[in-house]
C-alpha cells in the first residue's frame, strides 16, 4: 500500500513539473516552433573618413535574401543583399560623425525571419584624430651622394612621408618615404627647404589620414669633409693639411669649421656662399682675424669642394691654402 501511495505522488509530481515547464515556453511557441536563419560570422570592421567598411562571411543558407545592417540604436540601417558564389561581402557606411559606433548585423530569409543579431564595435575617424597627427621627425645632411634624410622613429599607423623639394631644374619633386625607411637620399635637391607629411592609417583603416605639412629649411653646405692643402707659417715653415672637417649649421646661409688644422685649439671660422659662388670668411672661436685677399675663395657646385687661400694674425700672417671637399 505504501508503494502505492509513493508511485502516486511521482506522478503527480512530474505531471506538476511539466506544466509549469508548459507554461514557461508557451508564449513562444503559440505561433509554432521559431526559426532562425543561419546568421553572418567573421564580421570585421574597418575605419576611414567618416565611413566604416563592414565585411562579413555570407551565411551558407540558401533562404537568406537580404542582410540588414543597424547602428545608432536601430535609428540607422542600411541593406546588403547577397551575392552568389561570393563568400565575403564588404559594404561602405558614408556619412558618419566622429565617433565610436555599435554594428548589429542580422540575416533576414525570404519568409521575413531574422537571425540572432552578431555585434561587432567600430570607429569612424576625421579631422580631430587628423589635428593629432605629428610629421616624422628628420635631421639633414649632405653627402656627395646627395641630401640625406635621417628620420627618427615612426609612429604608430605612419605608412609613409611625402618628402617635397626643389630639384636641379628648379620644379617641385614630391618623393614618398616609408615608415620602414629610416635613411634616404635626395639625388637632386637644388633648394634650401623641404616640406614633410606624414601619411597614418588607422588599424585596419581604409582611408589615409596626413599631418600637418611641415617646412624645414637647412643650410646646404653643412656635412662631413675632407680637407687637404698647406698651412704656411712665417717661423716654423709649411705643414701639411689633411684632416676631416665637420661643416655645422650656424644659419641657412652660414656654417662653420675649424680653421686649417687649429682645431684643438678653438681657431674656428665661418663660410658663406655668395650668390657668385666665391665665399666669405668670418672668424670664430679663438680666431683674431682673418684677411682673405689672398684669394680666389670659391665653391665649386661640380665638386662640392671650397677651395680657400685666406691668413690670420695680421703683424706675421699664417697662411692657409686648401680644398675641402664633401665627403
Amino acid at each position: 500500500m505504501k508503494n502505492k501511495i509513493y508511485f502516486l505522488m511521482v506522478c503527480i509530481g512530474i505531471i506538476t513539473s511539466c506544466t509549469k515547464m508548459d507554461n514557461t515556453y508557451k508564449p513562444y511557441l503559440a505561433d509554432g516552433e521559431r526559426y532562425y536563419p543561419g546568421k553572418p560570422s567573421a564580421i570585421e570592421l574597418h575605419s576611414g573618413r567618416n565611413r566604416v567598411e563592414v565585411q562579413f562571411e555570407q551565411s551558407l543558407d540558401p533562404n537568406i535574401v537580404k542582410y540588414v545592417i543597424y547602428w545608432n540604436d536601430r535609428a540607422d540601417s542600411v541593406i546588403v543583399l547577397p551575392v552568389a558564389g561570393a563568400g565575403v561581402l564588404k559594404t561602405i557606411i558614408p556619412g558618419l560623425k566622429e565617433q565610436s559606433y555599435n554594428f548589429e548585423i542580422v540575416s533576414i530569409d525570404k519568409m521575413g525571419n531574422s537571425s540572432l543579431e552578431v555585434l561587432k564595435s567600430g570607429k569612424a575617424y576625421g579631422s580631430v584624430y587628423e589635428s593629432e597627427l605629428l610629421t616624422r621627425g628628420v635631421t639633414i645632411g649632405n653627402t656627395t651622394a646627395g641630401l640625406e634624410l635621417n628620420f627618427s622613429a615612426a609612429e604608430t599607423f605612419n605608412v609613409e612621408t611625402e618628402v617635397t623639394y626643389t630639384n636641379m631644374l628648379g620644379n617641385l619633386s614630391t618623393v614618398k618615404v616609408p615608415s620602414s625607411v629610416n635613411t634616404y637620399v635626395i639625388a637632386d635637391n637644388k633648394g634650401k627647404q623641404i616640406e614633410l607629411k606624414s601619411a597614418f592609417v588607422p588599424s585596419n583603416g581604409i582611408d589615409m589620414f596626413y599631418s600637418a605639412t611641415a617646412i624645414q629649411t637647412f643650410n646646404a653646405y653643412a656635412g662631413n669633409y675632407k680637407a687637404t692643402g698647406v698651412f704656411h707659417h712665417p717661423a716654423n715653415g709649411d705643414r701639411t693639411i689633411n684632416e676631416d672637417k665637420v661643416f655645422t649649421r650656424i644659419t641657412d646661409e652660414i656654417v662653420q669649421c675649424n680653421l686649417g688644422d687649429l682645431g684643438s685649439s678653438g681657431y674656428l671660422m665661418q663660410l658663406k656662399v655668395n650668390a657668385d659662388l666665391t665665399v666669405t670668411i668670418t672668424p670664430a672661436g679663438a680666431t683674431p682675424d682673418i684677411d682673405q685677399h689672398w684669394g680666389p675663395n670659391y665653391y665649386d657646385p661640380a665638386t662640392k669642394s671650397f677651395h680657400l687661400f685666406y691668413s690670420y694674425n695680421i703683424a706675421a700672417p699664417r697662411k692657409v691654402e686648401e680644398t675641402i671637399k664633401l665627403k
